[in-house]
Formats: C-alpha cells, sequence, structure tokens
C-alpha cells in the first residue's frame, strides 16, 4: 500500500523538486530548498500517511505568494489532524495527514485543482514597466518580430525560426512560460535547471514559477539560442562561409573543410553550453567536437553540420569516443568496448557511471549508427 501512495504523491507533486528516499518515505528538493517529505511510518495513531510543506520553497515553482499557498493548505482537512512532530519532519511550516487513500485523494484532487487554477482567465498579460523589461529580454535574446498581447499572454516570435514563446505574469515576480514546441522546451528547461508543467491553452508546454525577472531574463536568452540551433541549417551556412572559396588542390579542400569544421564546433559550444557533454567540464579550449558519425562517412553537408550529429567531449573521452572504445545507448548510458580489460579501464580512467547529459530523438540515429559501426568492426576485425 505504501507504494500505492508513494506514486499517487509523487505523481500529483511533480515538477516540484528531485527525488530522494527516506528510510520511511521520500522527500523533494528544488533549487529553492527542500519542498516537501512524506511518512508513511512513525507517524501518529491513525495516520497512514504524513506530509510536511515548505510554501517558501513551494510558491516559486506554483507561481504563488507564499501567504496564499500556506493559507491554502492550513484550510485543507489534512491540515487539522494530529501528526507526528520530531526531526526534520517537524520543521516544516505546514504539516498533513491522511488516515486513509479517500482522505488523501480527496486533498490530491483538491491540490490539482489549485495547482493549475491560475489559468489564462485570472492572471493578465504583463503591463507598464514589466511588460517593457520582459520585451527588451526578448529582444536580446533574437525575438525581433512585434510581440502580441494574446489571450494573457506576451507572445514573442523571430524571424530567424518558427516557434514561438508566449510570457505570462502569475505574480510581479514570478512567471510562466510557453513553448510551441516539446522538444525545445524540454532542452531549454534542463538547461535552466526548471521543470516542465503541463501544457495548457494553446501551448505544447510549459515552464512554471520562473522566479523573478532575473531568471526570466536567463531562460529567454536560453531559448533564443536554443531555438536558432533547432532550426541552423548547417549546409545553408557552410555554403555561404565558402562561397568563392576553391577547392581544387587537397590543400584547398582542407581549408574549406576546416571551416566547415569550425561552424560545427562553435554550434556544439552553443548547444552543450560549452561544457563537456558527459563530465561537464568547462575549459572550452580544451573541449573536441566530436562527430558521432565521421565528416568522411556522411553523405551530404547537412549530415556533417547537424549539430544533433556532435557531442563535445572532453578529449579523453573524444579519443575513446573516436576510437569506438566506448558509445552510448539511446538514454545517453556510456557503452564500454569488450575489448578493454578492467585493469586497461582503471588505467583509462573510464568510469561505468558515464551519461550523456542530454539525449534529443534527433541525436538518437547517429548513435545507433556509430554503435553499429563500431560492433561490425569488432566483429570484421
Amino acid at each position: 500500500m505504501n507504494g500505492e501512495y508513494e506514486q499517487l504523491i509523487r505523481d500529483a507533486f511533480d515538477g516540484l523538486g528531485s527525488y530522494s528516499k527516506l528510510a520511511n518515505g521520500f522527500r523533494l528538493k528544488s533549487r529553492h530548498g527542500q519542498t516537501c517529505a512524506v511518512y508513511f511510518s512513525g507517524n501518529a495513531p491513525g495516520n497512514a500517511v504524513e506530509i510536511g510543506l515548505a510554501p517558501t520553497a513551494l510558491a516559486p515553482l506554483l507561481g504563488r505568494t507564499r501567504g496564499e499557498l500556506a493559507e491554502w493548505l492550513g484550510s485543507q482537512p489534512a491540515a487539522g489532524r494530529e501528526r507526528t512532530v520530531s526531526g526534520q519532519r517537524g520543521s516544516y511550516p505546514v504539516g498533513l495527514a491522511f488516515a486513509s487513500r479517500r482522505d488523501l485523494s480527496a486533498f490530491l484532487a483538491a491540490w490539482e485543482a489549485f495547482r493549475h487554477s491560475r489559468g489564462d482567465a485570472v492572471a493578465a498579460a504583463p503591463g507598464g514597466l514589466l511588460a517593457t523589461r520582459i520585451e527588451k529580454a526578448a529582444q536580446d535574446a533574437g525575438f525581433d518580430r512585434t510581440p502580441e498581447a494574446r489571450d494573457g499572454w506576451l507572445v514573442f516570435r523571430a524571424t530567424a525560426f518558427a516557434e514561438e514563446l508566449g510570457v505570462h505574469a502569475l505574480a510581479a515576480d514570478a512567471f510562466r512560460v510557453g513553448f510551441s514546441s516539446t522538444a525545445w522546451a524540454e532542452k531549454v528547461a534542463a538547461d535552466c535547471g526548471l521543470p516542465l508543467s503541463r501544457s495548457t491553452g494553446g501551448w505544447l508546454a510549459l515552464v512554471d514559477g520562473v522566479a523573478g525577472y532575473a531568471a526570466l531574463h536567463d531562460l529567454l536568452q536560453r531559448a533564443g539560442t536554443v531555438a536558432r540551433l533547432l532550426a541552423w541549417e548547417g549546409a545553408a551556412a557552410f555554403r555561404r562561409a565558402t562561397q568563392g572559396l576553391p577547392a581544387t588542390t587537397e590543400a584547398e579542400r582542407l581549408t574549406v573543410q576546416r571551416v566547415g569544421q569550425d561552424l560545427f564546433r562553435q554550434a556544439l559550444i552553443d548547444y552543450w553550453q560549452g561544457r563537456c557533454a558527459v563530465t561537464g567540464l568547462d575549459i572550452v579550449p580544451l573541449l573536441r567536437a566530436s562527430h558521432i558519425k565521421p565528416w568522411a562517412d556522411c553523405a551530404t553537408d547537412a549530415e556533417r553540420l547537424d549539430v544533433f550529429n556532435g557531442l563535445l567531449l572532453a578529449p579523453h573521452l573524444d579519443a575513446l569516443f573516436d576510437g569506438g572504445w566506448i558509445g552510448f545507448d539511446d538514454a545517453g548510458r556510456v557503452i564500454v568496448c569488450s575489448g578493454l580489460s578492467d585493469a586497461q579501464r582503471a588505467l583509462l580512467g573510464v568510469d561505468a557511471a558515464w551519461r550523456l547529459r542530454g539525449v534529443a530523438d534527433r541525436h538518437k540515429a547517429y548513435l545507433a549508427w556509430h554503435r553499429n559501426r563500431w560492433n561490425r568492426s569488432r566483429r570484421s576485425g
């Protein structure tokens, strides 16, 4: 039964922090602090579940004020039940207790309605000075078309890409951002360390609880960069950059290829935010723009310069990956060649916990090509 309760609560509290297990329950923690702790044992008599909640950490994620959230939680029947007060459990400003699944389900239904009740009809599009500041941040991020007020949102578009983005003010210092593409939203949210929320209205994906103008500014900057990368036509950029360059001799062809590789490297630096795709190493001059499917094996310039056909890697990982000693599965987990002994792996510093910091759908065909190439090579060898 505890497992069933846990799944219900985790589904309802999705996006409110990273999960960690407790001996008698679990807790969630966001960048604003620990948001909640849930206990299935050690409770006051008659309580199947006890939950400690922290409105201060939760409010920015929900686009609410701390007082508003605390008031709503305090009005729930579960807040009136006696609960165990000891250790970390007692440090939460708001505590809830449930005697049965029916009690818990009733609260979670009310929570769901409360969490998503600040829809477009409630909050207005930003206005005045705030709207001006948001528009300036969007323009700096490359959203160069005239913004549009639409159903409580400020909507931004760009001439460089087709996607559009909306900003909705939940409070003076909290924002909701809507995205017209799920893949775009997933990448931006992951890069900014913010949780994705359910879609509403005309948006395919949302980021809720963007706390403060500075966080919104950073998110818009990243959104503009990622949108340009997703729309980037590397082959067209390559043709423009090499137009008129001779390519008759081998030296001239190498010069042209170097132009393409420089474009490719800069795109990977932007995509991976100047950090190794596995280790997070951020010394950019050391990092290698590693093709997944090598330049010579690509059939077209579009493949050669596709940002999803590359990984930004630390030098030792680049050498291992390029030589087929390691690969990555579709979830980003490292695959180590069986030809390396345990002693050799240790000497090379190969870590079985290595994992790509993000795998988009458009990476997967290239990763599969890399795995198949080296599988064939090992067998033929």
